[in-house]
């Protein structure tokens, strides 16, 4: 018996590890294309309004550091900005500390910029309360920008005050906390640059499968490429994965607000429409990008996958301004999936992906 045992217990090791590629490999790549269609009026099917905001505050977004950055995660992303190291001695055998890369100009341009039109606007606001005080001035002398620079090498502010003084200080944590403008419109084509991470990342640009799929799509007519990304991140069996993906044009609340008085007949027109065909008369802006969409896999015996997007759309004026529209479906590993709709069409692939052996074990 006791030789039965320990034949038993030799097989669970071997099965343990011929098995242990298999769960490493519980990474997968996702590659993902979504495209509009023109009106098509003669269609008689009246399509839903979104109902609620789209859901994303606990969706992971790989898109966010990329279309709207914070100063804080350009400063961290800077060389020079790292605590200083100390040099080894002349005898230490160990090896000597590189210097620090040097710091991209862009990355400097950002920040200034930002910074610039955060000062102005403080002194625009200072400016207002002045005028609206009840204390009495003479001769207001007029509002002088301060000039400011930001030194990468301590990550200190270097600014030059109203007497031409230099003063040097710490970013503020205000500083710290804001984000560069939202871009007027997200390129069609997103991804990152590719470098394997220990959680979920954006594939470079030559790692797109599907480009010739979404060329051919850019070049048919009545077809509006909206967006072709892909990434990659593990999936834990049974759990599900939440991912939030936007493209398109970034419209305001200022620029609905004026789109809504700008033609107010076609607004009217619009509304008596939606409660013909017996839909709420509030026809509200859910998103402010042209395509929104939150993607949900989950693992299991198949990868289950439920979307659920939002499209604006002006050509048809007996439509909801945005439509929702949520689509369902098991995938296939390896298969291209195209998910149909008379205003949206989404191609989804997924599969596996064997990734570095550092982050295999950081994983598990």
């Amino acid at each position: 018996m006791k030789h039965l045992r320990f034949t038993s217990l030799g097989l669970a090791l071997v099965a343990l590890f011929t098995t242990t590629p298999a769960f490493a490999n519980s990474w997968y790549e996702i590659e993902l294309i979504a495209f509009s269609r023109s009106a098509d009026k003669s269609l008689k099917e009246q399509f839903e309004a979104p109902t609620q905001v789209l859901k994303t505050s606990n969706a992971m977004d790989l898109m966010r550091p990329l279309v709207q950055p914070a100063v804080a995660d350009l400063i961290q992303a800077v060389p020079a900005c790292t605590p200083p190291q100390t040099t080894p001695a002349a005898d230490s055998t160990a090896a000597p500390i590189a210097e620090p890369a040097p710091v991209s100009a862009t990355v400097q341009q950002q920040i200034q910029q930002l910074l610039t039109e955060h000062q102005q606007n403080k002194q625009n606001q200072q400016t207002v309360v002045a005028e609206n005080s009840l204390d009495v001035q003479l001769d207001p002398e007029p509002v002088v920008t301060s000039l400011f620079q930001l030194n990468f090498q301590n990550c200190q502010m270097e600014q030059w005050d109203l007497d031409g003084q230099l003063t040097s200080r710490a970013l503020t944590s205000e500083e710290l906390a804001l984000q560069l403008p939202t871009p007027t419109q997200i390129p069609a084509t997103f991804t990152g640059d590719g470098v394997a991470k220990d959680n979920a990342y954006l594939v470079g640009p030559n790692d797109l499968q599907l480009k010739n799929l979404a060329y051919q799509l850019q070049r048919e007519a009545g077809k509006q490429l909206l967006l072709h990304t892909a990434w990659r991140q593990p999936l834990v069996s049974g759990r599900n994965s939440r991912s939030h993906w936007y493209a398109g044009i970034y419209q305001n609340e200022e620029a609905a607000e004026t789109e809504q008085t700008t033609d107010l007949m076609q607004q009217v027109q619009q509304q008596l429409a939606a409660v013909q065909q017996g839909q709420s008369s509030l026809q509200l802006w859910y998103s402010p990008w042209q395509f929104d969409s939150l993607v949900q896999l989950r693992l299991g015996r198949f990868i289950q996958f439920d979307g659920t997007f939002y499209l604006r759309q002006t050509e048809d004026t007996n439509q909801p301004a945005q439509l929702a529209i949520k689509q369902s479906a098991r995938l296939t590993l390896g298969q291209i999936h195209y998910l149909d709709h008379p205003r949206l069409g989404v191609i989804i692939q997924v599969k596996r992906f064997t990734p570095p052996e550092a982050t295999v074990a950081t994983t598990l």
